[in-house]
Parts: structure tokens; C-alpha cells; sequence
């Protein structure tokens, strides 16, 4: 299954092959197959093609993370602090990634962050058992 949806997905004429669409499916593809490589590479595209969504940025971290664990992921955000500092939703998943590597007092300030460019984090926040050892920690 993975091979021929990756041969149809190469299949896909020059013009398009660089689409939002294409390059997304490209990267599930590959996720789904633990094909964790190829789909930074899917990534790397996305943050070249279609460098306005977040997106790539947060997809290329979940790839860092499947396999090199949270720490290298959150690490891999923090070092393009200059490029994703403005999206509410990489600083989340940046928190996120601290706060699973128990690193819970910088996991505060990325959360505190993107809270304060969005408000739907709070909840976010509150809701995500991923926080538990933060919640801990102010213990």
C-alpha cells in the first residue's frame, strides 16, 4: 500500500507537484509508514513552498520528535525562534515538547507566550494532560 501510494503521489504532473495538497498527502504518506525522513523532507518543502502556515514548522518538529524524542523536537523550534516566534501554535507545541521532557520552567514561558497571542491556548492548556507534571511542579 505505501509503495503504490507513493508511486502515484510521484506520479502527480510537474506543475503540481509543489501544492499544498501534494506535498501534505506526500508527508502523511510517509508519516503513516514511519518513514520519518521523508517526511521531514515533505516538510522542508512545505516550510520552502508554503512558508505563511505554521505547519510545516509544527510537522517538521512531530518527525524530530518521533525520533529523537520532545527535547530535540522543542529544541529544533527554539533554534527558528526568529521565524516561528510569531505563531501562537508552534510556541504551544514548543511548551508542549518542554513540558514532556520535564524541563517545566521554560515549558511555562512558551505557554505563557502563545497564550498571549491567542487566548484558545489557555484551554488548550488546562485541558491537556500533557501539562500534569507542570501542574506538579508548582507543588
Amino acid at each position: 500500500m505505501f509503495d503504490q501510494s507513493i508511486l502515484e503521489l510521484e506520479s502527480i504532473r510537474q506543475e503540481d507537484v509543489w501544492s499544498y495538497d501534494v506535498i501534505k498527502s506526500k508527508y502523511l504518506t510517509y508519516f503513516e509508514a514511519k518513514q520519518f525522513e521523508m517526511a521531514s523532507a515533505m516538510t522542508h518543502a512545505l516550510r520552502i513552498h508554503h512558508s505563511h502556515l505554521s505547519e510545516g514548522w509544527l510537522l517538521w518538529a512531530e518527525c524530530t520528535f518521533q525520533t529523537d524524542g520532545p527535547k530535540a523536537a522543542a529544541d529544533l523550534l527554539i533554534d527558528e525562534d526568529k521565524t516561528v516566534s510569531q505563531y501562537a501554535d508552534v510556541l504551544f507545541s514548543i511548551g508542549r515538547y518542554l513540558a514532556m521532557a520535564e524541563d517545566f520552567s521554560n515549558s511555562k514561558n512558551y505557554i505563557r507566550r502563545a497564550i498571549k497571542l491567542n487566548h484558545k491556548y489557555r484551554k488548550a492548556f488546562l485541558e491537556d494532560q500533557v501539562f500534569d507534571g507542570l501542574w506538579e511542579s508548582f507543588a
